[in-house]
């Protein structure tokens, strides 16, 4: 092969060379970029490489744990003669120096050197740029049409008075916090749809919120009241309450955080998906490495990625700022009757998977009676139908109902088919086995999903 190793192109056989994976990404961030091609030995030639499920989100993670700041990579998996390899590549960063497992590398030929203590206060000298946020917008103040309804909720004279423009120039904050409508940034845009059935082949509505972030959060839950059901429940002689398919409060909070606390420096957008049995939340960027998945749900405190959108949205009285936001996602979920949702890292986005609350199930007390989508359908649905016929048919009536009722875990489906846990664990192993479903999210809040077999 005529592959070899230079000052922007690095080799590795497989992912048990991780930590010279991270030290070569970092070095070639604080230089010109690069690309790293795992599969491959130095010689050039596959060297047999396995790629296990969740290979690739692990190299992420770590990635992003022992990174400061921290990278995001591009990750493909690609084909090469009759093997597969992986590559990752770079682009120099804009925020200079990188540290990887705490210390700076630099590339030089094919080398990575590291840093001296003199190379190191060069670059804080020379890259050192504010947070993007806080960057002066690239036009005027005078050229932008600004949100007087949006400006009018802050105290007067809110804009200069909390450093949201320089020498006449608005921020980037400013501009996405205050203009009437954004034309300017693409990415910024909040986009939400809703398909028809459970997957993203046909869409039933789509809307882009090109308006500033403030109103776009509150257009955004507008689209999607008018998409989903809401059935009030009768609580004695006269009180009536409104039970949504989903917790408003909760919806309002994930996607306060989404708008808040995306990295702005990528391309993508918010972006809202309804499906028939779920709704997800997707925020472009990864969680702070002080944070993941697994402890989201205990005492943290706010790492604001976006601090003066941050702080906008604090005197806005639309956010809190004391990092309990993940809490509050859930305890809305739980009194609206719906699962623990789950938070998920994907394709470097942070995800919010909400789970559709079952019409009649999870609100205390009352007889409910439905508003959009007629009286409310029993849980188990005929369930008990056809159980009795033997394992295959039982088999095949777990599939429908984690299909139809997705994230649920034993205890519940055993619940809602009225059938003997040991039964229902007994069949969850037969559908795992043909690769019909699988467990997602932690051992303690995550549930079993199709896989998309049927």
């Amino acid at each position: 092969m005529n592959i070899r190793e230079s000052e922007k192109l690095e080799l590795k056989s497989s992912f048990a060379e991780w930590k010279e994976i991270i030290e070569t990404l970092g070095a070639f961030a604080n230089k010109n970029g690069g690309k790293i091609i795992i599969g491959l030995n130095d010689n050039g030639d596959l060297s047999g490489l396995v790629i296990g499920k969740g290979t690739l989100e692990d190299i992420i993670n770590k990635i992003k744990n022992h990174s400061d700041p921290v990278l995001y990579p591009s990750v493909n998996l690609k084909t090469f003669g009759p093997g597969e390899i992986v590559e990752i590549e770079i682009k120099e960063s804009d925020n200079k120096p990188v540290f990887v497992l705490g210390r700076g590398y630099i590339r030089i030929g094919k080398t990575n050197q590291k840093l001296s203590q003199a190379e190191i206060r060069d670059m804080i000298k020379k890259y050192s740029i504010p947070d993007f946020d806080q960057h002066s917008f690239k036009y005027p103040l005078k050229q932008l049409e600004l949100d007087d309804k949006i400006i009018a909720r802050m105290p007067a004279g809110y804009i200069k008075r909390i450093g949201l423009t320089k020498k006449n120039k608005i921020t980037n904050a400013g501009y996405l916090c205050f203009v009437k409508q954004n034309r300017l940034m693409p990415n910024a845009v909040i986009k939400a749809a809703r398909f028809k059935g459970n997957n993203m082949v046909k869409f039933i509505d789509m809307k882009d919120f090109d308006v500033n972030i403030l109103r776009g959060v509150d257009d955004a839950i507008d689209f999607i009241k008018r998409h989903i059901d809401m059935e009030v429940v009768i609580r004695g002689k006269s009180r009536r309450e409104e039970i949504w398919d989903y917790s408003i409060t909760s919806l309002r909070e994930a996607i306060t955080n989404a708008v808040v606390h995306r990295d702005y420096a990528d391309s993508g957008n918010v972006q809202i998906r309804i499906f028939d049995n779920r709704l997800e939340i997707w925020s472009p960027g990864l969680l702070p490495k002080e944070l993941n998945v697994t402890n989201l749900l205990q005492e943290s405190r706010s790492i604001p990625k976006n601090r003066i959108i941050a702080q906008v949205f604090h005197d806005a009285e639309m956010m809190e700022g004391w990092g309990t936001g993940f809490q509050r996602i859930v305890e809305g979920c739980k009194k609206n009757g719906n699962r623990v949702p789950l938070f998920q890292e994907k394709t470097g986005a942070f995800v919010v998977i909400f789970l559709k609350r079952i019409k009649g199930e999870g609100v205390n007390g009352g007889a409910s009676e439905g508003v959009n989508g007629g009286a409310s359908e029993g849980v188990n649905g005929g369930a008990s139908e056809g159980v009795n016929g033997g394992a295959s048919e039982g088999v095949n009536l777990l599939f429908k109902h984690i299909k139809s009722h997705p994230g649920q875990r034993s205890a519940q489906i055993s619940r809602s088919l009225a059938k003997p846990k040991r039964t229902i664990e007994r069949w969850l192993s037969d559908l795992k086995k043909e690769n019909k479903i699988e467990f997602q999210g932690s051992s303690k809040t995550g549930g079993y999903f199709s896989s998309g077999g049927e």
